[in-house]
């Protein structure tokens, strides 16, 4: 039980931050994409409909001071941002991120190996944050869950990939009466 509570620590300490606060919504489906913009970038996303799922990246809550959100980044270069907990910005938002930006991503995954990482890092281990990483680019569709023991080179490369998006100007998404 001790190397329990200790692990728990451990990797509650890499993945909790910010101040507390809750709240939880729905991602919203993205906005349609014109085929030129999907044609300038064809190593991103799929081959299925024209704003396919480039990016997915999921901070769940811990039962400290985690941060918990969701991005989904879309091939167009649309993006929603879920704040759920222990962030800035709680609830959905939504901002355009750039061609330039979404090839900066693609190169960081490739930089740090994450086509290479297993599927899964995980323990017997309930109470801490997990982070969920997809990417689908240059005909690969990938997920990583780690929640322990995930190589250090995973956790730098979704800190990379935090600072790219997190500053984003994300404005609030209002819902349609």
């Amino acid at each position: 039980m001790k190397h329990v509570i200790l692990l728990a620590l451990a990797a509650g300490a890499f993945a909790c931050n910010g101040p507390k606060k809750s709240a939880a919504t729905e991602s919203a489906p993205p906005e349609p994409v014109a085929e030129m913009e999907v044609a300038q970038a064809p190593r991103f996303g799929g081959n299925g409909k024209a704003d396919s799922l480039f990016l997915y990246l999921e901070r769940t809550p811990c039962f400290g001071t985690c941060r918990a959100y969701r991005i989904d980044l879309y091939r167009s270069g649309y993006a929603t941002f879920d704040g759920r907990g222990h962030v800035e910005k709680m609830g959905l938002h939504s901002a355009r991120i750039g061609q330039d930006t979404l090839s900066t991503l693609l190169n960081l995954a490739e930089q740090h190996g994450f086509y290479g990482f297993e599927a899964k890092y995980d323990a017997e281990v309930t109470d801490i944050a997990s982070t969920v990483l997809r990417i689908v680019a240059n005909g690969q569709d990938k997920q990583v869950f780690a929640r322990v023991g995930q190589p250090q080179a995973f956790k730098k490369l979704v800190g990379e990939i935090e600072g790219l998006l997190l500053p984003v100007a994300w404005k609030p998404v209002v819902p349609k009466p």
